[in-house]
């Protein structure tokens, strides 16, 4: 199987890191479905970009919570090209508040988005991967998960939840040619972050933003053939943040 004869589902895939991995795939040979949920402008300029370089693409409404369009993208997808073999799970939500501001509905909405939704796309996926004997499914978690701020209980609770998925899920189905693994980014400089960006600078650790194209080239490189060896793993990119923000003097040693 070469990969220019491969599928990739990229959720979230209109904006940001979504359009950062969506573009990466592409070049790489993959027709890739970019799925949004509202951003439709921008996902269909996704792919005129993709189809304008030499790729294949094509943009679908859906909400990753919601479990009866979920099966029947999935479906669809697969009787259309024949497969799915890539599956990133890019969409998310954020609504930071302290704990004791947080209600129930906004705890389940980010939950049910960013970890309800990974399942229920890879369990669609999964029956056509097992079918194939082979697939790869990239989660997008956060360093959240290990340096959260404050207000972000739900947010790293459900990233944090996204990352156990990964190990479990290769557990379930690593023998059967799928590979299952998470990217965790540090901050990265998006349109939505870019004033943030602008204002804060480097942190003290003197590493810079990253941008979305630092996440997908990582993220192409575990959808591919030479990354058979990696299973289960939660790979951060952040530009060395997470082990240089407590050494004094910007990370150097003495």
């Amino acid at each position: 199987m070469t990969e220019h004869h491969r599928v990739a589902i990229v959720t979230g895939g209109s904006r940001g890191i979504g359009r950062a991995v969506s573009l990466r795939l592409a070049r790489d040979g993959h027709r890739v479905h970019v799925v949004y949920r509202e951003a439709a402008d921008e996902a269909a300029k996704v792919v005129q970009e993709i189809e304008s370089a030499g790729g294949s693409a094509r943009a679908h409404r859906a909400d990753v919570a919601d479990e009866a369009r979920v099966n029947a993208l999935v479906d669809e997808i697969a009787e259309q090209d024949g497969g799915v073999h890539v599956l990133v799970n890019n969409a998310a939500v954020i609504d930071d508040r302290l704990l004791l501001l947080t209600g129930t509905a906004g705890w389940e909405h980010v939950l049910r988005t960013n970890l309800t939704g990974p399942f229920l796309t890879s369990r669609a996926a999964l029956p056509v991967m097992l079918d194939q004997g082979w697939g790869r499914i990239v989660n997008i978690s956060s360093n959240s998960v290990r340096i959260p701020g404050p207000g972000q209980s739900a947010y790293a609770a459900s990233k944090g939840g996204l990352e156990a998925l990964t190990r479990a899920l290769a557990a379930e189905v690593g023998h059967k040619g799928i590979r299952i693994n998470t990217v965790a980014p540090g901050k990265v400089r998006t349109d939505m972050t870019t004033a943030v960006a602008d204002l804060l600078g480097e942190d003290g650790a003197g590493t810079r933003w990253g941008v979305p194209e630092d996440i997908g080239s990582v993220v192409a490189f575990l959808a591919g053939d030479e990354a058979d060896y990696i299973q289960g793993q939660t790979i951060t990119v952040d530009g060395g943040r997470l082990v240089m923000r407590n050494r004094p003097g910007g990370g150097r040693s003495a």
